[in-house]
């Protein structure tokens, strides 16, 4: 028993409807209350006015008619059968004689004060409560008058019985909603959970299946689907990415040390063993190119330079790059032109973005015919681009997907790992841009979009 309390009681689902349930409880109750003083202290002061303005009548009728036109008042009031249950009236000589009256002689009265005030008091030998006010009449004689309170009380304990019942069955339905509350929440929480141990056993593909109500339960499993979906495909990027990186070293490190190996032997020359070195020396040296640019990657997409971001001139950085590139360009015959209608400034890292820029001039040069054109312009208020055109082979078009996925080369057999697209989206995404190829026909056009500071 005390451990299904434990647990019933550890379930956040169970206590927060029981807090919110016994809050709505004391709310009502309170209200209740407020009420129930209300209507009370609404019953005694119409009492008191009663009794008052009663006072006030038959002591104007001893006024005008005397005693004997006051007791024929009293009396055909108690005959009348007109809340004469309710009723109280004592009439008293100057003696403390009762003349006339529906209450019983009560010696205490006449110490009582004038004013209206509640005793306990025998009527027709009934004991009762009431509220009575004691006026002193001009001839000597006492008047009493006032009303029966246990109207009053009967409502009164009417009322507390009310209230009493409402408590009890307010909270029946607070533990029974609690109960279906928990059942509820531990279902759609269920599905949350048995997907999350599935998926931290191994198993990526799994998902949490969508139901049809459309709450924030569903939301949230959305949510969840779509961050499953994107640790997945990192997942299968990573393993991708891992293999591609454990082929493009076990292969030159294979021949390495096969050119190393081969150097050992006795019977090789000096030029020989000079030549197994330089050969070992230059695939390390390329190794460390790729290493460097893999960490560089790493560093892109895990946004670790975005510290280090600041206005920057687009138009600047596209003017120094194409001054970089114009001697390498003049010497393989290729016309390179820059074109700036409308410079703008963008929040990023400028090495970042003429490292980005360069990696595709260079392309271009590279596979460019005759001529490369480097266009820098607004397309509008909140948004600038970079164009980088050339007139070469281009790309088909069912391969631009593919352009900036690591280690993707569109011929297998070119020199270089793949990896110079892929620093060029990284360095896009990271600047909040976007990357896209199109056909120039002839060639490639390459658009770099970016925000505009304003």
């Amino acid at each position: 028993m005390a451990l299904f309390r434990n647990r019933l009681w550890s379930s956040i689902s169970f206590r927060l409807t029981l807090n919110y349930g016994l809050l709505a409880i004391l709310t009502t109750l309170i209200l209740i209350l407020f009420i129930y003083f209300q209507v009370i202290g609404a019953l005694r002061t119409e009492y008191a006015r009663q009794i008052t303005a009663t006072a006030q009548r038959l002591t104007v009728t001893f006024e005008e008619g005397g005693r004997a036109a006051l007791i024929k008042a009293i009396e055909l009031t108690l005959s009348d059968r007109i809340d004469a249950d309710r009723e109280i009236y004592l009439l008293l000589d100057e003696a403390g004689r009762k003349l006339v009256g529906n209450l019983d002689v009560l010696s205490e009265l006449a110490s009582e004060n004038r004013e209206i005030f509640e005793a306990k008091v025998m009527r027709d030998d009934i004991p009762a409560t009431g509220h009575l006010r004691i006026l002193t009449l001009s001839g000597g004689e006492t008047l009493v008058v006032g009303q029966d309170l246990s109207e009053m009380h009967d409502m009164s304990l009417l009322i507390g019985r009310a209230i009493m019942t409402a408590i009890l069955l307010a909270l029946l339905l607070v533990a029974l909603g609690t109960y279906i509350f928990r059942k509820e929440l531990e279902y759609r929480v269920g599905n949350i959970r048995r997907t999350t141990q599935q998926v931290s056993a191994g198993q990526l593909s799994t998902r949490i299946v969508p139901s049809s109500a459309d709450d924030e339960f569903n939301l949230l499993n959305h949510d969840i689907n779509s961050m499953l979906d994107r640790i997945e495909q990192l997942m299968r990027s990573a393993r991708h990415i891992s293999d591609t990186i454990a082929h493009n070293l076990r292969t030159p490190l294979t021949r390495i040390m096969g050119r190393l190996r081969l150097a050992q032997s006795p019977e090789r020359t000096s030029a020989e063993m000079r030549d197994a070195i330089q050969y070992s020396i230059d695939g390390i040296e390329s190794l460390c190119v790729l290493l460097g640019k893999v960490l560089q990657i790493a560093e892109v997409e895990g946004g670790v330079r975005r510290q280090a971001f600041k206005p920057c001139n687009v138009g600047a950085i596209a003017a120094d790059v194409v001054d970089l590139y114009e001697i390498f360009a003049e010497e393989k015959g290729i016309l390179l032109a820059q074109e700036i209608q409308d410079t703008f400034t963008t929040h990023g890292d400028a090495n970042l973005l003429a490292s980005a820029l360069a990696n595709l001039v260079d392309n271009a040069v590279k596979f460019a015919r005759t001529k490369v054109d480097v266009e820098v312009r607004k397309t509008s208020e909140v948004r600038g681009c970079v164009i980088v055109q050339d007139d070469g082979p281009g790309v088909p078009s069912a391969e631009y997907e593919h352009l900036g996925k690591h280690f993707y080369r569109l011929d297998p057999a070119s020199e270089g790992y793949g990896l110079g697209l892929t620093s060029v989206l990284g360095i896009v995404k990271l600047h909040g841009g976007d990357l896209a190829f199109s056909d120039a026909d002839p060639g490639l056009r390459v658009t770099l979009s970016f925000p505009v500071l304003p």
